[in-house]
């Protein structure tokens, strides 16, 4: 029987991309539409490992198959306590157009220059099944920068406005104008989650 596994979100930005774990494995992805109800999730653990790992063993009571989820968030160290990682989407406003997001984080950043704009980001991926984790992740990277404007990708899916904000300290290039050699080079943390993801995803499926 084919592995069933739920991608458990319902941004489509961060399914495009836990779908992108799964790639060349058989088995059988279902998205959000495949829950009649989608389960809320307080995401309130201390890290994003902890949501992470809270999504996927939520989700995976709700459906019968793997649940596969991430959790992950920019931390801006120069905005201190008045930001936090965790909250990247709440702290920008929650559920507004992506480009709303950025606007409010541009607002937020007047005034900082040069170091004081430095950025990186930290990723978190699980699997679970039956409310039981199967295994868990969590990579840091992309030490850049905020730009002072924001410029997203044409076609966009949203969901992921971020990427239209960071901007490479070595190349000056945004997150979505980047190579997969020059993901590698700036430690893009899904590059680092994908082999480890993979490999779990390969055993359960064979």
């Amino acid at each position: 029987m084919t592995l069933s596994v739920v991608i458990a979100t319902t941004n489509q930005a961060k399914a495009e991309r836990l779908r992108s774990l799964a790639a060349g494995i058989a088995l059988t992805l279902l998205d959000a539409s495949s829950i009649a109800s989608p389960p809320e999730v307080e995401e309130d653990a201390s890290s994003h490992l902890g949501n992470a790992i809270r999504k996927a063993v939520v989700w995976s009571r709700a459906h019968p198959a793997v649940a596969l989820a991430s959790d992950g968030g920019l931390a801006i160290p120069a905005l201190g306590g008045d930001w936090s990682s965790l909250i990247t989407r709440r702290g920008t406003g929650g559920e507004v157009s992506d480009e709303e997001h950025a606007a409010r984080l541009l607002r937020r950043m007047r005034g900082l220059d040069g170091d004081e704009r430095a950025a990186h980001w930290t990723e978190a991926v699980a699997l679970a099944r039956d409310g039981a984790l199967l295994g868990a992740w969590e990579a840091s990277g992309l030490r850049g920068r905020i730009a002072a404007a924001y410029r997203p990708p044409a076609n966009s899916a949203g969901g992921f406005w971020v990427g239209g904000l960071w901007v490479s300290s070595v190349s000056g290039k945004r997150h979505w104008e980047l190579s997969e050699d020059d993901l590698a080079a700036e430690e893009e943390p899904w590059l680092a989650l994908t082999p480890l993801v993979r490999d779990l995803l390969g055993r359960l499926a064979a």
